[in-house]
């Protein structure tokens, strides 16, 4: 069973639920690829993979642009197979704890993907490390004056969605 495991990051936190989701993976003997969603996935259909594992960081209420564009591009392959699409985004005390709402592109792509399970997961931010080359002056501006810092990513959990994934990739024959 071949898997690509597809992240879009914006300060990397996403990058590290992606690490962990592949090694998760990895660990049940799957054979897995992970890939960030600014990579050129031309010829994706070619390279035969069983099934995906797709993430994003979430800004403004839905995933970053890398993310979206991966899925709408490879919509035709992703839709041929079981695909499980995860979020990470909040962080705080406050946001962390609370039930979260689906990023606004996941309707869609529950309606043109066999999308099995959407999570989100708690984010991470570290101003003192954050890459805000990318980011103009409101941005910067939120994440240096309003965003709390801290890592929100609930390790254990992110583990159990892998496995979970993993058992149901290792009962289905590979086609």
């Amino acid at each position: 069973m071949r898997v690509l495991v597809v992240y879009a990051t914006h300060y990397g936190a996403t990058k590290g639920i992606g690490e962990k989701i592949a090694q998760t993976l990895e660990h049940a003997d799957l054979d897995v690829v992970l890939r960030s969603a600014d990579e050129d996935f031309t010829g994706l259909a070619a390279e035969g993979f069983d099934a995906f594992v797709i993430g994003s960081a979430i800004h403004a209420g839905g995933w970053i642009g890398s993310g979206v564009d991966f899925v709408r591009h490879n919509v035709d392959v992703l839709a041929t197979r079981p695909t499980w699409l995860f979020s990470s985004g909040p962080v705080g005390d406050k946001s962390v704890g609370q039930p979260q709402e689906d990023p606004r592109q996941i309707a869609e792509f529950r309606r043109s993907l066999d999308v099995k399970d959407h999570v989100v997961f708690g984010g991470a931010f570290d101003p003192a490390t954050a890459d805000l080359s990318r980011a103009n002056w409101l941005e910067r501006q939120f994440v240096t004056h309003v965003m709390p810092a801290g890592d929100y990513r609930n390790w254990e959990q992110i583990t159990a969605w892998s496995k979970a994934i993993a058992e149901v990739l290792s009962a289905v024959p590979v086609a």
